[in-house]
């Protein structure tokens, strides 16, 4: 009979011991998996920031009035936002490429301006003409002297390309600001060549308009 007590007392001792084991795993399970469920939330938060930090680049308008008339052109870099013009009537803004904008509008007539702006460097000019958006390849005149120059985006450094005193542009009716004369039609090629285009006063038989397109190639080499 004891014998008998003593085992039933012994079965029921594991029994306990096996409940309170698989207590403890439950235990220890609920709270791992809790612990992985923070430290995955931590970690997305840390990635999250850091996307959201990740310096995000543009040139962009702030546009002001009924008819969104004069914009201010604003940079966006490093998470800050610097003002490159303020009150300019009918700005526009293209994307050059991944690195470079390209803002413009007109002052007057004949006044135009032209910055490129990028994250770290801007750069202007007066008398565009054209640019290579593969290289960064400016082409630009002075009107003052009657040359077209080409020069590398954040360089000084100009090459003449053009000197419009040279009889083969005597046909072509260069205006007194040079660049309007070049600007709507000159364009680079798939190939990289300046194509220097300028309507002609004259027509063809059909009195479609006639064009001057000189080829220059190697323009900013």
């Amino acid at each position: 009979m004891k014998k008998k007590l003593l085992d039933v007392v012994v079965e029921k001792s594991m029994n306990m011991i096996e409940i309170l084991q698989m207590k403890i795993i439950h235990f220890f399970l609920f709270h791992i998996k809790n612990l992985i469920i923070l430290v995955l939330t931590f970690c997305g938060a840390i990635i999250g920031s850091n996307i959201y930090a990740k310096d995000i680049f543009n040139v962009e308008l702030k546009c002001k009035g009924h008819d969104q008339e004069y914009c201010d052109i604003v940079k966006n870099s490093d998470n800050k936002t610097n003002f490159i013009l303020k009150n300019m009537r009918y700005p526009q803004v293209d994307k050059v490429n991944e690195n470079i904008f390209h803002a413009y509008g007109s002052c007057g007539s004949p006044c135009q301006y032209h910055f490129f702006i990028s994250k770290m460097q801007e750069d202007q000019t007066k008398e565009f003409i054209a640019l290579d958006k593969k290289n960064n390849c400016l082409i630009e005149s002075d009107s003052k002297n009657n040359v077209i120059y080409a020069r590398k985006l954040f360089n000084k450094n100009k090459k003449t390309i053009v000197n419009l005193k040279n009889k083969e542009f005597n046909s072509v009716p260069v205006d007194v600001a040079v660049y309007n004369s070049f600007q709507e039609k000159s364009y680079f090629d798939d190939k990289g060549q300046l194509h220097l285009v300028a309507m002609l006063a004259d027509v063809d038989k059909n009195g479609d308009s006639l064009y001057f397109n000189k080829i220059i190639k190697k323009t900013c080499e």
